[in-house]
């Protein structure tokens, strides 16, 4: 009889220590599961970082205008220059020569002097 009892409680501690062992396993998995969960997860927010810096980027590239470059041919060709516009006024020496040796001054001028 004792041999019963010492049977049934071996195979009461045994379903019991299988039962823990099931749900420490049970924990293990659910504990793996969720690694995964985080890891696929951040694999995608990085994977969505990375397509939006490539937009970016090629956005830059489509936007950037190129520095002007000279050549060579820029320098070497003759330069035309405009006329002058009509509206300008010709420059007028403000001294005249009456004689050989003298000089005298036009006034044409504004007279800028204050007086009171």
């Amino acid at each position: 009889m004792e041999k019963k009892k010492n049977e049934v409680r071996n195979d009461l501690n045994d379903k019991q220590e299988e039962e823990e062992e099931e749900m420490e396993i049970e924990k293990f998995c659910s504990l793996l599961r969720s690694f995964r969960d985080a890891r696929d997860r951040l694999r995608r927010r990085e994977s969505e970082l990375h397509d939006q810096l490539e937009k970016y980027e090629s956005n830059k590239k489509k936007m950037k205008t190129e520095p002007p470059c000279f050549q060579l041919q820029d320098f070497t060709t003759d330069i035309q220059f405009r006329k002058l516009p009509l509206n300008f006024l010709n420059p007028v020496a403000n001294y005249t020569i009456v004689d050989n040796n003298k000089v005298e001054k036009k006034e044409h001028t504004l007279d800028l002097k204050l007086a009171l």
